[in-house]
């Protein structure tokens, strides 16, 4: 092989392998930005927090909780939590959002029904850590995103508890079937965990699993 040719391989060969890295690297930090500043978020400020008004009135709370990342894009988490029983029952989190993006495209589908309402951090993280600790007692885990989405939470330690938030109704979980649930096992679970009789229900189901269609709700 002519030494001109051998020149013009090796050129192109460490071309193509400049391109391969390349593509290589975009590949990795592209998906990878958000779930970088998911799990540093815990590093960020505080933007803000945000619950659906009348929520200690349903058993049910959205929760939202924004960070500003320090190229001024927000990271976030939103939790739904049934306080009544089951604890963390979804949850989502994302990040490299811009910030009027998030105000008026996210903010606005979590809460649709009426605008978010603004709450301290410290009842931000009493509802979800609140919640996920009465739900343990009987048995139940926090959704299985919680893995990814715990980053964006302080440590359950760092906000005193304002006690604003029952957990329960009426000194027992209360149990309200959704439409995603598999009620046959929450009330297993909710009978080894509580023990007969210490425990409500209500079905909102078509129809409810034939072993409970005959018990007293309690």
């Amino acid at each position: 092989m002519k030494k001109s040719e051998k020149k013009k391989r090796d050129k192109a060969l460490k071309k193509r392998a400049r391109r391969k890295l390349a593509g290589r690297r975009r590949h990795l930090t592209g998906p990878m930005t958000a779930s970088y500043h998911i799990r540093r978020a815990q590093d960020y400020p505080i933007e803000g927090c945000w619950v659906q008004r009348d929520w200690d009135k349903g058993g049910l709370a959205v929760v939202v909780i924004a960070r500003s990342q320090p190229d001024g894009n927000i990271v976030f988490g939103n939790y739904l939590v049934d306080y009544y029983c089951l604890g963390l029952k979804n949850t989502f989190c994302n990040a490299d959002i811009p910030p009027r993006e998030f105000h008026h495209r996210y903010l606005a589908r979590f809460f649709r029904e009426a605008a978010p309402f603004s709450i301290s951090p410290a009842l931000a993280h009493e509802i979800i850590y609140g919640g996920i600790e009465y739900a343990a007692q009987f048995g139940f885990r926090p959704h299985r995103d919680f893995h990814l989405s715990r980053y964006v939470l302080d440590p359950p330690e760092l906000h005193p508890r304002t006690g604003a938030v029952k957990f329960g109704k009426d000194g027992k979980p209360f149990y309200v079937s959704g439409p995603d649930d598999n009620v046959e096992a929450i009330m297993r679970q909710l009978t080894r965990g509580a023990g007969e009789g210490n425990f409500h229900y209500v079905f909102h189901l078509a129809q409810p699993p034939d072993e409970w269609l005959d018990d007293d709700p309690g």
